[in-house]
C-alpha cells in the first residue's frame, strides 16, 4: 500500500487513474466470486468428479462379472485415456488394496487423508447393492505449491491483467479529458504567459478552496510544479505567522475570504516550501462574486518580502548595536569631560594665579608650574589614548619585534608608580616566580604602556592591601609564553563583565566611573598592543577579592643556559632616565629651516642660534631645493604642509638628486606609526609640533655632534606678572618675557589684524583654498608664538575651509575676531620681552 507522502507526490491524473483501475478490479473480483465469470479450475474439478463417477460405475458393473484382479487391465486402459490421471487404486471394504496403478505416491496420499481433494478423488464401489470398497484416483495438481501456486490463481491473474491494462488506458483517457476540462485552459496562452512573468505569486481558488490556477512564481515559492498544484488546497502547506507560530487552516486569509466573502489585505505569512526554504510573504485575497452574490472564486496574490524582512532584522540589530555604541560613547564623553576638565581646572587656575601674582611665598611659582606641567602631561596622555584607540579599531596598529628585557621594563614601571601606591598606603611588589630569559622579542614602548595601564589601574581600584607583579613562564602546546600577572586586592570584577572591560569606552560599572574616574580606553588599547605583539591579555577576578590581569607574549626559543634566576633578576639595574636640567653646545653647523610660517622659522632660529648653530631659512620646498643646490648645509628641518611645494615632495626630490643630508620632518601628525611613512618618504627622523625643545636639541646633538653641559639649577624666579586688575583676562603670549623672542611675538600681534582681514575677504569671495592656507598659517604661528588659544579655532577653520563649508567658516571667524579683541582690549604692549600693563 502506498504511503501518504508518496500519494501526495502523485499528480491528480494518476490519482484518478489508480482509483478507476481499482474500481474495475473490484467489480471483476465480485463477478468472479458470484461465478459470473467462468473459472477453469471449477470446470476441471467437475470434469474429474464426472470421470470418477464413470470409473466407479464401470468398476461396479465389472466387479460382479470378473474377479478384481481382472479389472487391472480395464483400469489401466481407462487411465491411459485421461492424461491428468496419475494413479488409480481399488481398495476392498477391509482396506486391502487390490489394484494399485499409482505406485507408492498414491498409497502415501491416500493414507494421509480419506477425503477427496483437488488431487485425490475417492468414489465408493457397490456390488449387488452393497458397498464393496472404494475406487481411489490421483490427479495432477491444479497449481504449484507455495507462491508459485498463488500466482497461478486464475482470479488473481485476471485481476492483475485488468489492473495492468486499465491503469495506462485510464491515464491516457483522463489526460485527454482533463486537458479539455482544465480550468486554466480557459485562460488564453498570452494571458497565462503574462501571469507567469509576474514576480508576485498568483492563485485562483474555486468555491471549495481548491487551486484551479497557479503561476510560476507561486510554484517557485511553494517548491511544487504549477501543474501539480491544481486541485490541491494551499492550506496543505506549512504556514506560520510573523512570530513563526503555526496557523490553523481556518485562520488563513483565503479561508476567511471563502467564509466571509470579504477582502483580506496585507497578511504577513511564513511558508516553508517543499525543499525546506522559508519564505516571508504578504498575502492579499480578493473574492469573486456572481451577480446573485454567490462566491465563485478567490484570487490570492503573494508578494515575496523575505529579503525585506531580513534587511529589517539586520537594521534592528544594527540599530541596537548603534544605540549601545552611542550610549557607551556618551558615557565616554561624560568621562572625558570629567577627565579633561580636572587637569584643565588646575592648568587654568594656577596660570591665573601666576598671571595675577597671587603667591604668598617666593617658591610657590615653581610648585604651580610643576602642577601645570603635570596636568598638561595628563592631558597629552588622554589625547594619546584616543589616537592609539583609533589605530586599534582601524586594525593599523603596528609593533616592533626587537630584543627587550621585560623584567627591566617591569621594574622601571613599578619604580615610576611606587610613589602613587605609597600615597594610598599600598604595597607594590615584584615577584620573580622562576628563572626567566634575559630578553624576548617585543616592543619595549608598547610593553611599558601596557604595564603602566595595568599597574596604574590596579593601584586606582585598590583601597587596602597592595599590588603584586608576578613574572613567570607558561607552556602552551609547543609555545612558551612569557607571562606578567598584575594581581591586586581591590574591588574585583563580576565574572560576566570580565570581557566587557576590554571594550572601548566601557568600565565594569557606571558607579566605578563616578568613583574612580577614567576614560575606559586603557584596557582596550593595552589588549590591542599585546595582540599586535603576538600575545594577549586575559583577566580573572572575584568581586571583593581582587583581580588579576595577565599579559603574555611569545618567549621564543628558550636557552636554559641563559636563564636568570630570581636573585639575578631582582639585582638587575634599571637604565637611568635621561638627565634633565642640561644645556647644549654645538659646533658651528649650518641648518636650513624650511617652514612657510615666519614665526615658526624665527622661533627655531632663536632656539638653535642660542646653542651655537648657524640657521638659514626657506619658506617652502621649492626654495629649499634651490638653496640646497647652491649652498652647503649640514642638516634640514622640513615642515610638511607648505604652499608651492610641500615637505614630502621636496624631500623626495632631494633624495632623487642624491642628497644624503639628514632631513628632520616637523609635523603635527602625532599618530603612532606615521614615522614609517616618513622613513619611506626619505626623512631621517621627525619632531612633532608643538616642538619639544629638549627632544629636538637631543636629536640634533646626536646628528651634529652637540655636547650636553650640566646646568646649575637656580631658584625659580617668578616671571613678570600682570598686576593691574582686569575685567576680562587678556591673551598674553607665554613667550612674551623671552629676551630674544619678544620682538617676534610683537610682530605676530601687529600683523594679526591684517591676516584676519585677508581671511574675511577669502570668506567673502568663497575662496576655500586661500582661507585654508591662511588658517594653516595661523594654526602654526599662533601656537609657536605662545598664543595657544588660536590653535584649535585655526585648525577648525582649516578643516571647514577644506570641506568648502563657508557658513561654518563665518562662525569660526567670529571666534577669531573675539580672540583678537581680547589681545587688543587687554592693552598688552609687548616690547622686547617686557609685559607692560597700560591702564
Amino acid at each position: 500500500m502506498m504511503s501518504l507522502p508518496l500519494l501526495r507526490r502523485l499528480s491528480t491524473r494518476t490519482h484518478l487513474a489508480l482509483g478507476l483501475a481499482a474500481m474495475a478490479v473490484g467489480v471483476l473480483s465480485l463477478a468472479t466470486w458470484l461465478n459470473l465469470v467462468p473459472d477453469a479450475e471449477v470446470v476441471t474439478r467437475r470434469h474429474r468428479a464426472a470421470l470418477a463417477e464413470t470409473f466407479a460405475i464401470a468398476t461396479s458393473s465389472l466387479i460382479e462379472q470378473v474377479p478384481p484382479e481382472a479389472l487391472r487391465d480395464t483400469l489401466a486402459f481407462m487411465q491411459a485415456r485421461s492424461p491428468d490421471l496419475l494413479g488409480v487404486g481399488l481398495r476392498a471394504a477391509d482396506g486391502t488394496l487390490l489394484v494399485d496403478l499409482g505406485g507408492p505416491g498414491l498409497q502415501s496420499e491416500l493414507t494421509a487423508s480419506t477425503a477427496s481433494t483437488d488431487r485425490v478423488v475417492t468414489v465408493p464401489v457397490w456390488q449387488n447393492g452393497e458397498p464393496w470398497g472404494n475406487l481411489e484416483m490421483r490427479f495432477a495438481p491444479l497449481r504449484d505449491e507455495g507462491w508459485r501456486g498463488l500466482l497461478q490463481d486464475p482470479s488473481l491473474r485476471l485481476s492483475a491483467f485488468m489492473a495492468a491494462l486499465c491503469l495506462p488506458l485510464f491515464a491516457f483517457y483522463l489526460r485527454r479529458m482533463l486537458r479539455e476540462l482544465d480550468p486554466s485552459r480557459a485562460v488564453p496562452s498570452r494571458v497565462r504567459a503574462a501571469y507567469d512573468t509576474l514576480t508576485e505569486g498568483l492563485l485562483v481558488l474555486d468555491a471549495q478552496g481548491r487551486i484551479v490556477l497557479a503561476n510560476k512564481s507561486t510554484s517557485l515559492m511553494l517548491g511544487v510544479p504549477d501543474t501539480r498544484l491544481v486541485g490541491q488546497s494551499p492550506s496543505s502547506f506549512e504556514w506560520s505567522d510573523a512570530d513563526h507560530q503555526a496557523i490553523d487552516s481556518d485562520a488563513l486569509p483565503w479561508s476567511q475570504a471563502l467564509e466571509s466573502s470579504q477582502l483580506q489585505r496585507d497578511r504577513h505569512l511564513h511558508v516553508r516550501s517543499a525543499d525546506g526554504t522559508l519564505f516571508t510573504l504578504r498575502a492579499n485575497c480578493s473574492p469573486i462574486l456572481a451577480p446573485d452574490g454567490r462566491l465563485q472564486a478567490v484570487v490570492v496574490s503573494f508578494q515575496d518580502v523575505t529579503e525585506l524582512e531580513q534587511r529589517g532584522v539586520a537594521l534592528r540589530v544594527a540599530k541596537e548595536q548603534a544605540d549601545a555604541a552611542s550610549q557607551a560613547k556618551s558615557q565616554f564623553l561624560a568621562n572625558m569631560s570629567h577627565e579633561i576638565r580636572t587637569p584643565m581646572n588646575a592648568i587654568l587656575g594656577f596660570t591665573e594665579i601666576l598671571r595675577r601674582g597671587g603667591m604668598r611665598q617666593a617658591d610657590e611659582a615653581g610648585k604651580h608650574l610643576d602642577i601645570i606641567h603635570s596636568s598638561g602631561r595628563h592631558l597629552l596622555n588622554l589625547i594619546n589614548d584616543i589616537l592609539d584607540l583609533s589605530k586599534v579599531e582601524s586594525g593599523r596598529l603596528e609593533a616592533e619585534r626587537v630584543p627587550v628585557a621585560p623584567h627591566l621594563v617591569v621594574r622601571e614601571v613599578v619604580q615610576t608608580l611606587a610613589e602613587r601606591a605609597a600615597e594610598k598606603g599600598l604595597s607594590l611588589t615584584i615577584d620573580y616566580a622562576q628563572a626567566l630569559p634575559p630578553q624576548i622579542e617585543a616592543d619595549a614602548a608598547r610593553l611599558r604602556q601596557i604595564l603602566t595601564n595595568l599597574i596604574g589601574n590596579a593601584i586606582k581600584f585598590t583601597e587596602q592591601g597592595g599590588v603584586n607583579v608576578r613574572l613567570r613562564l607558561a607552556a602552551q602546546g609547543e609555545q612558551t609564553r612569557y607571562c606578567i600577572d598584575v594581581q591586586d586586592s581591590g574591588i574585583g570584577i563580576a565574572e560576566d563583565k570580565l570581557e566587557a572591560v576590554f571594550e572601548p569606552f566601557v568600565q565594569a560599572e557606571a558607579s566605578t566611573t563616578r568613583r574612580f574616574g577614567g576614560t575606559g580606553l586603557g584596557l582596550t588599547i593595552s589588549r590591542g598592543f599585546a595582540r599586535a605583539m603576538g600575545g594577549d591579555i586575559v583577566a580573572s577576578s572575584q568581586p571583593g577579592q581582587g583581580t588579576t590581569f595577565s599579559v603574555w607574549l611569545d618567549a621564543g626559543q628558550i636557552d636554559p643556559d641563559t636563564l636568570l634566576d630570581p636573585a639575578a633578576l631582582g639585582a638587575a639595574a634599571v637604565v637611568p632616565a635621561v638627565a634633565t636640567g642640561i644645556t647644549w653646545k654645538f659646533p658651528p653647523r649650518r641648518v636650513l629651516v624650511v617652514d612657510d610660517g615666519v614665526e615658526n622659522r624665527q622661533l627655531v632660529r632663536v632656539l638653535l642660534e642660542d646653542v651655537g648653530l648657524q640657521v638659514l631659512e626657506a619658506e617652502n620646498g621649492q626654495v629649499a631645493l634651490d638653496r640646497v643646490a647652491s649652498e652647503s648645509f649640514d642638516l634640514l628641518l622640513m615642515d610638511m604642509q607648505m604652499p608651492v611645494m610641500d615637505g614630502q615632495t621636496a624631500t623626495r626630490l632631494l633624495r632623487e638628486r642624491g642628497c644624503t643630508l639628514p632631513i628632520i620632518a616637523l609635523t603635527a601628525n602625532a599618530m603612532k606609526g606615521f614615522e614609517n611613512e616618513l622613513v619611506a618618504g626619505g626623512f631621517s627622523g621627525f619632531q612633532t609640533k608643538p616642538i619639544d625643545i629638549d627632544a629636538l636639541l637631543q636629536d640634533l646633538a646626536q646628528r651634529l655632534g652637540g655636547e650636553a653641559i650640566e646646568q646649575v639649577t637656580a631658584d625659580p624666579v617668578a616671571p613678570a606678572l600682570l598686576t593691574a586688575p582686569v575685567v576680562e583676562a587678556p591673551i598674553v603670549s607665554r613667550l612674551a618675557g623671552h629676551p630674544k623672542l619678544g620682538h617676534i611675538v610683537a610682530r605676530f600681534v601687529a600683523q594679526l589684524p591684517d591676516k584676519l582681514a585677508q581671511m574675511d575677504a577669502a570668506v567673502g569671495r568663497s575662496d576655500p583654498g586661500e582661507l585654508a592656507a591662511l588658517a594653516h598659517w595661523l594654526k602654526g604661528a599662533g601656537g609657536s608664538m605662545g598664543f595657544d588659544e588660536f590653535f584649535e579655532p585655526a585648525k577648525a577653520l582649516e578643516d571647514v575651509a577644506q570641506s568648502g563649508d563657508m557658513l561654518a567658516a563665518v562662525a569660526v571667524m567670529d571666534l577669531l575676531h573675539a580672540l583678537e579683541q581680547r589681545i587688543v582690549q587687554g592693552h598688552a604692549s609687548l616690547q622686547l620681552g617686557t609685559v607692560e600693563t597700560v591702564g
